[in-house]
């Protein structure tokens, strides 16, 4: 789980670090990685047509899951804080009562209480806030528009911003993401940050990056919208607990299935907080500038949403779709790949 950001800042008003640099990912071909590791939409795409491609934020993935452990550590630790007050006035005021004890009882409260404060300000990271932060790539414009942690809306040019696979961790399987850096004019200088809804191994990244660069720079938007298969249903509403479950549960073989079924009793307590963490935030909603930024046609052709996502949703996370809906689904998205190899690699010989 990646949530530098979230639950710790970013590192801001730094240099460009050597890693940054290495792993930059450029806003041309360079950045694209090989030809056969290209567009890779992950779950990610909010909406997408011709105008602007809207993505979930890094943290949306694993919404749930961190809040199950903060809550349950913030009641313990707080309650634990309430009951060693209320023995201390118990030996306060009883006949018998032992000044010892009062100041025992007192002093294991302080402790009990600071970390369990502690915990519920990390949960309140995650509870009331925002349901989601999602990030608008604008084709026609050439401009990214921010929505941020703390409800500000950041708009940038495309070729202003420098991506790179920032880190999270440093053990020996740290989670990557692709973020967004706002240099100062000495184009040295780290002045913001935000992330992308992509959160795994490096080398992956790249497919993500792809998808992104073809959706901004190559002519190839029919070739994007068959690939994307499931589009999360949070762009005018709030997401409901049967699809944050299935979100959650998502897999990509039938093989996952052992290690689902192991984690389902954890899984279902996290969807539990996820569903109160999105019952509990507000839908982010963009600036009346940004939206005259990304006004679209309402017969686009491409018009990708929830609405498309597949007729039997538990069947399709669980990767258990009948061989008639699977082969359908693979064969769309296999040719859309090759066509869109072909369309980039004659758009880096033009």
């Amino acid at each position: 789980m990646n949530y530098t950001g979230l639950y710790s800042p970013f590192s801001l008003n730094r240099p460009l670090s050597e890693e940054d640099i290495k792993y930059q990912l450029r806003q041309d071909f360079s950045g694209m990685g090989k030809s056969d590791s290209l567009a890779l939409a992950d779950d990610a795409v909010i909406k997408m047509n011709s105008t602007y491609l809207e993505l979930v934020d890094k943290y949306y993935n694993d919404r749930g899951m961190p809040e199950i452990f903060t809550f349950i550590l913030s009641s313990m630790f707080i309650s634990a804080a309430f009951l060693c007050i209320y023995f201390s006035i118990v030996e306060l005021v009883k006949p018998v009562g032992s000044v010892f004890g009062f100041f025992a009882y007192l002093f294991m409260s302080i402790p009990s209480g600071a970390f369990g404060f502690f915990c519920y300000r990390l949960l309140r990271k995650s509870w009331f806030t925002w349901t989601h932060y999602p990030v608008r790539f604008n084709r026609k414009t050439q401009m990214v528009h921010v929505f941020k942690l703390d409800g500000s809306i950041l708009s940038v040019p495309w070729q202003e911003v420098f991506f790179t696979r920032g880190r999270a961790g440093r053990g020996p399987m740290p989670e990557c993401s692709i973020d967004g850096y706002i240099l100062a004019e000495d184009k040295q200088t780290v002045l913001d940050t935000f992330s992308l809804g992509f959160s795994t191994e490096r080398r992956e990244l790249v497919k993500n990056w792809a998808f992104i660069y073809s959706y901004m720079n190559v002519d190839c938007l029919e070739e994007l919208k068959d690939i994307i298969a499931l589009c999360p249903p949070i762009a005018e509403k709030k997401e409901s607990y049967l699809f944050g479950l299935q979100y959650m549960m998502r897999v990509d073989s039938r093989l996952e299935w052992f290690f689902t079924l192991t984690l389902l009793p954890l899984t279902l307590l996290g969807s539990v907080a996820r569903y109160i963490a999105m019952r509990t935030s507000k839908i982010p909603s963009w600036s009346a500038e940004v939206e005259a930024d990304c006004q679209f046609d309402p017969n686009d052709p491409i018009n990708v949403s929830a609405a498309n996502n597949p007729k039997h949703l538990w069947r399709y996370v669980l990767a258990n779709q009948s061989l008639e809906e699977y082969n359908a689904l693979y064969q769309r998205q296999e040719q859309a790949m090759n066509r869109l190899r072909e369309k980039v690699q004659a758009q880096k010989n033009s």
